[in-house]
C-alpha cells in the first residue's frame, strides 16, 4: 500500500498536465484569479478522483506484484487515455464525453474511423501501459522511501487535500456572489461538481448583502450569444405590448372549458391559437423558463448562470425603451433568473410576500393590476406573470370545491399504488383557482383598449405526473414523458395569427417563442441563427424529427417514438414514450443534430445548424 500510493501521487500530476488541454480551446479567455483557481481546482478534483480508484483497487494487492502491475497499469492507462481523448471531445464540443457520444462515434452512423486512425489509437494505449508499468516497476523495485521521501509525500498530501478544501469553498463563494471568472472554470474540469451552499453562506451574509455582478462585455465567457450584433427595428416600426401568463407544472390536459373555463373563454372570443403538441424544453421549472427566454437548449443554463449572460430577448425589450413587469409568485431568484433571464432590470421584484402558493398568486394578479393602470401608456410593456399554485396543488381554504374526492398531497406516501383520483382532483381545483385570478387580467385588458395591440402568450414551464405511465413518478423533474414535457401553448393577439395556425397541429418547443416574437414583433433583422435554436412559428415548420428536453442534471432527446435519454453521469437510455427502456438502436443522426444545438453557442464560428430555422 505504501508503494502504490506513491503510483497514484504520480498519476495525478500527469492527469494534471494533461487537463491543460481543455484550458486551451481557442477563444478561451481567462481572468487571472481564474487561472489561480483552475490550478486548485484540477489538482484537488483529481486528487479525490485518484483517492476513489485508489480504494477499488485496493483489493489488488492480495494478487501476486506482477499480475497486480499488469493489472493496474491497465486501469490507470485507460484512465489517462479517455482523459487525453475528453480533451479532443471538449475542443470540438465545448462539452465531455459520455456514453452518448461514445455510441454515437461507435455506432457507424456519424463517424467512419481510417486505418490510421485505429492504428494510432492502438499505439497510444501501447505507450501508455509501457509507461504506467515502467512507473509501477520504479515505485516497487526502485524507490527508497527514505524520511526526506516520506516528508515529500506527506507535503504533496497536504497540498492536494488543501487544494481540494480551497478550490469547494472558493467555488461556494463566487458562486453565491456570481463571480463569473471563477465559476467558468467548472465547465473545464470533466466530472467536476464544485460545492455551492446559499444556506451557509447567508450565516455569513446576514444582512443579505449579496449582489449580482452582471458584466456586460462576458469577457470570461466561452459562450458566444448572440453570434453576430443584433439588428433591432431598423424601420422604426411601432411595436406591440407582450404578454407572458405562465402556470408552475401546467398540464397539457387541464386546459379545458372545465377546469380552466376563463382562460378557454377568452382564447375562444379572441381567436387564440391553440397548439396541440407543444412541449417545454425541459421537465423543471429552471430549463423550461430558460427556453421560453431565450429560444435555446435549457442545457446552456449553467454557462448562462456562471457568465449571468441575460435573454436577448429581455435586453431588446429594454433597449425598444418597453415598460417591463415581472411579477413571479415564486421566488424569481430560485432558480436564479435574477442572474439570468433578467439580470438587467433594475429593481427586480423578487418575490411575494411570505404565504401560501394561492395567496402569492392572488398578490401578483393585484400587484399586476395596480401597476399595469399606472404604466407609462406611450410606451410598450412587457407582462410576466408566473404563478405557482398548481405546482403546490394549492387553493384557498374556503374555495368552494369543484373537483371531487379531492385528497391531501403527502409526497412520503405516494408511491405506484397510490389513487391519483384524489390528488388530480385537488391539482385541477388549483389549476381552477388561478384560471379565476386570470379572468381579472383578462379584463383589464379588455377595459384598457390594449388587448387589440397585445400579444398574449399562455402556457406552462413544464407538466406534472399523476403516475399516468405507471411507474411511481409524481409531480416533474423525474422523465421526459408527454407527462411531465407537454404543456399547453396559446398565443392570442390579432388577425396575423391567422397565418400561424398552419404550425398548430405541427410539434412545437419553448425554443419558438422568442424567435417568432424577435422576428414579427421585435422586428429584429438579423438571422434567427444568429440568437436561436428555434423555429419562426410563421414558417412552415418542416423537418423536425426531434425535440432537445433538459433538467437540472441530465438532457433527452425526444422523437415521436422514443426517447434517448442521457443522465448526469453520462450514462445514457433508450426508451419508449411511455418511460421504459427498449432494445433498439437509436437513430444517431438525430442526436449527433441535438448535439449540434447544445455546443452551437460554444463556437466562436457560425456553423450551419441541423434544423431550418428561417
Amino acid at each position: 500500500m505504501k508503494k502504490l500510493y506513491p503510483f497514484v501521487l504520480i498519476n495525478i500530476f500527469i492527469s494534471s498536465i494533461i487537463a491543460i488541454r481543455f484550458f486551451l480551446v481557442p477563444e478561451a479567455s481567462f481572468h487571472w484569479s481564474a487561472m489561480v483557481f483552475s490550478i486548485f481546482a484540477v489538482l484537488g478534483h483529481f486528487f479525490s478522483a485518484y483517492l476513489l480508484l485508489l480504494i477499488i483497487c485496493t483489493p489488488l494487492l492480495l494478487l501476486k506484484q506482477f499480475i497486480r502491475n499488469i493489472i493496474l497499469a491497465i486501469l490507470f492507462s485507460f484512465f489517462q487515455i479517455g482523459l487525453y481523448i475528453d480533451t479532443i471531445v471538449f475542443e470540438q464540443y465545448r462539452f465531455h464525453i459520455n456514453q452518448s457520444v461514445l455510441s454515437m462515434v461507435f455506432s457507424g452512423q456519424i463517424v467512419d474511423f481510417s486505418m490510421l486512425t485505429y492504428l494510432l489509437m492502438l499505439v497510444l494505449i501501447v505507450i501508455s501501459f509501457c509507461a504506467e508499468y515502467f512507473i509501477l516497476y520504479f515505485v516497487n523495485n526502485k524507490l527508497v522511501l527514505s524520511q526526506k521521501k516520506s516528508r515529500i509525500i506527506l507535503l504533496s498530501t497536504i497540498f492536494l487535500f488543501s487544494s481540494f478544501l480551497i478550490s469547494h469553498v472558493v467555488h461556494m463563494i463566487a458562486f453565491y456572489y456570481a463571480y463569473s471568472p471563477i465559476m467558468a472554470v467548472k465547465e473545464y474540469i470533466p466530472l467536476y461538481r464544485p460545492f455551492t451552499s446559499k444556506k451557509i453562506m447567508s450565516f455569513f451574509d446576514e444582512k443579505g448583502q449579496r449582489k449580482v455582478v452582471y458584466n456586460k462585455d462576458n469577457s470570461n465567457a466561452s459562450v458566444y450569444y448572440p453570434k453576430n450584433p443584433l439588428v433591432i427595428n431598423p424601420d422604426n416600426n411601432k411595436p406591440k405590448n407582450i404578454m407572458f401568463i405562465v402556470l408552475d407544472s401546467w398540464r397539457y390536459d387541464t386546459f379545458s372549458e372545465e377546469i380552466s373555463p376563463n382562460t378557454f373563454r377568452f382564447v375562444k372570443q379572441n381567436n387564440g391559437v391553440v397548439f396541440d403538441n407543444h412541449y417545454s424544453t425541459g421537465n423543471a421549472t429552471r430549463t423550461g423558463i430558460f427556453g421560453l427566454f431565450y429560444g435555446i437548449p435549457g442545457t446552456y443554463w449553467d454557462a448562462f448562470l456562471r457568465n449571468s449572460i441575460p435573454s436577448l430577448f429581455i435586453t431588446t425589450l429594454q433597449k425598444e425603451n418597453y415598460n417591463i413587469g415581472i411579477f413571479t409568485s415564486a421566488k424569481v431568484s430560485a432558480p436564479e433568473f435574477d442572474r439570468t433571464v433578467f439580470v438587467t432590470i433594475k429593481n427586480l421584484r423578487i418575490s411575494s410576500k411570505d404565504g401560501s402558493a394561492s395567496s402569492r398568486d392572488k398578490q401578483i394578479t393585484d400587484d399586476w393590476l395596480a401597476w399595469y393602470k399606472t404604466r407609462d401608456a406611450s410606451k410598450p410593456t412587457f407582462s410576466f406573470l408566473f404563478y405557482d399554485a398548481p405546482h403546490a396543488y394549492d387553493f384557498p381554504a374556503d374555495s368552494l370545491v369543484k373537483f371531487k374526492p379531492i385528497g391531501d398531497l403527502n409526497y412520503m406516501t405516494l408511491n405506484n399504488d397510490t389513487d391519483p383520483l384524489p390528488i388530480f382532483n385537488r391539482y385541477k381545483q388549483s389549476v381552477y383557482y388561478d384560471d379565476s385570478l386570470l379572468q381579472n387580467v383578462y379584463d383589464e385588458l379588455v377595459k384598457s383598449n390594449s388587448l387589440e395591440d397585445t400579444i398574449v402568450v399562455i402556457t406552462g414551464d413544464h407538466s406534472q405526473e399523476m403516475n399516468d405511465n405507471k411507474l411511481g413518478f409524481w409531480g416533474h423533474n423525474g422523465n421526459y414523458t408527454d407527462a411531465q414535457t407537454k404543456v399547453p401553448f396559446i398565443i392570442i393577439g390579432g388577425k396575423e395569427l391567422e397565418k400561424i395556425k398552419g404550425n398548430s397541429r405541427k410539434l412545437t418547443s419553448h425554443e419558438d417563442v422568442v424567435p417568432t416574437l424577435m422576428k414579427h414583433y421585435l422586428y429584429v433583422k438579423n438571422d434567427i441563427s444568429d440568437y436561436s435554436t428555434g423555429y419562426d412559428l410563421f414558417s412552415s415548420i418542416v423537418d423536425r424529427n426531434w425535440l432537445l428536453m433538459s433538467n437540472y442534471s441530465s438532457y433527452a432527446v425526444k422523437t415521436s417514438s422514443n426517447i434517448y435519454l442521457v443522465n448526469r453521469l453520462g450514462i445514457s437510455h433508450h426508451m419508449d414514450l411511455h418511460n421504459r427502456e427498449i432494445n433498439e438502436t437509436p437513430n444517431y443522426q438525430y442526436i449527433y443534430e441535438a448535439m449540434n444545438h447544445m455546443r452551437y453557442f460554444f463556437q466562436p464560428e457560425k456553423n450551419s445548424l441541423s434544423n431550418k430555422l428561417d
